[in-house]
């Protein structure tokens, strides 16, 4: 009797959640995009669509693809802009869904990190959501059609998720983004969005990466400059690599390892770094004629180590001379090695990684040929018999 006196008033506890909302009342809000507007911040979001049989859309200023809601609204603050929503979405916004931030290039190119306080401020918030910067309307990325997601947002986040298979994009989530800014080189970088024409519908592409210095956007990196990023960063997981032997002829490797190691030399304010990269991978394609052997292994490797050295000598010449912009990831080998020295030149970091001196020595390695040593054999000697001739 006494322990079902006890068990009881414990029933009262497991009711559920006392200040829960029901899916159908809430807008859930998966993207966010942030840009300029006449002194303002721009706030666009994309909202996933309700499934109740009343629920019609967005109201004025929005719109959506028929499984989402996009809503888009000036305000002084994200936290301000939020509340305005509820007048467009006839409900309160709720943000522990978000797994996307999308910048317009105008407002990446002023102070934006202030306008992104409020994501690590409220817990409401999170944090493993990826950052892009965009120099369209940031709306229009979170609009268009998708391939295989209900929502924008969800097939964006989803296609950082094949960086393993190709090193020509990186992705960035926002606490990654603050540990790069409050590190001792505060430069950093974020993948670049755009849209492109499909079959006469607008998709999302990643098309390059944005170099952050002192809070602003101050350049960007095309694709093959990014690749050499990713390798000097050690993020090219895998992907590929095509080179040509001749004019015509061709090979293609599928790469299953990259790894750099950087070796600083600090002496004053001037730098002098090795990169020695390593590279492993299998041969896919062949369209060569000639049989593969030992002495064609090495020629293959020798041209892959040269396109890989040309793309991070191109990544690390945009930086240094350009951009003078360090996020190659010397400077924090060399605040690692030379910690004392490090508080002495942190200020002048940037000039003296502009004026350093860098080596690359790349090896590459093919660990395995294939299922054939030979390509098609194209030139008969002897008359061809055809054996389906009558």
């Amino acid at each position: 009797m006494v322990r079902m006196l006890t068990i009881i008033p414990l029933l009262f506890l497991l009711t559920g959640c006392w200040s829960s909302q029901e899916l159908d009342k809430s807008a859930l809000v998966h993207g966010i995009g942030l840009d300029k507007s006449d002194g303002q911040l721009r706030i666009s979001v994309e909202i996933i669509k309700p499934t109740g049989p009343s629920e019609q859309g967005g109201g004025e200023g929005g719109g959506g693809n028929g499984q989402n809601i996009l809503l888009e609204r000036d305000a002084d603050s994200l936290i301000q802009g939020a509340r305005e929503f509820i007048k467009d979405a006839k409900r309160r916004l709720y943000f522990e869904h978000t797994r996307l931030w999308v910048i317009g290039e105008e407002l990446a190119k002023d102070n934006f990190i202030d306008y992104l306080d409020e994501s690590r401020r409220d817990q409401m918030f999170r944090l493993n959501s990826y950052l892009f910067i965009t120099e369209e309307n940031p709306i229009d990325i979170l609009g268009t059609s998708t391939l295989y997601e209900d929502l924008s947002s969800a097939e964006i986040v989803s296609a950082l998720e094949q960086t393993q298979y190709i090193a020509e994009f990186t992705s960035v989530k926002i606490y990654e983004f603050y540990k790069l800014i409050e590190g001792p080189i505060p430069n950093a970088y974020l993948p670049i969005i755009k849209t492109k024409k499909e079959k006469d519908k607008a998709i999302t592409s990643l098309d390059g990466t944005a170099v952050i210095r002192n809070d602003k956007m101050v350049g960007k990196l095309n694709t093959h400059e990014t690749v050499g990023l990713n390798i000097l960063l050690n993020k090219a997981k895998g992907g590929g690599r095509t080179v040509s032997l001749n004019d015509k002829e061709k090979v293609s490797l599928e790469i299953k390892k990259s790894e750099t190691k950087i070796k600083p030399i600090l002496n004053g304010n001037q730098l002098n770094a090795h990169l020695n990269i390593k590279i492993e991978g299998t041969l896919a394609d062949n369209t060569t004629k000639s049989n593969i052997n030992e002495q064609w292994i090495s020629k293959v490797e020798e041209e892959v180590s040269n396109q890989t050295e040309k793309n991070v000598r191109l990544t690390l010449d945009k930086l240094q001379k350009e951009l003078k912009t360090d996020i190659s990831g010397i400077g924090l080998e060399t605040y690692r090695k030379y910690p004392k020295q490090w508080q002495g030149i942190q200020s002048e970091w940037n000039e003296i990684f502009s004026n350093a001196d860098i080596i690359i020595d790349v090896h590459t390695n093919i660990t395995h040929q294939g299922l054939i040593n030979k390509s098609i054999n194209r030139n008969h000697k002897k008359p061809y018999n055809n054996p389906y001739k009558r």
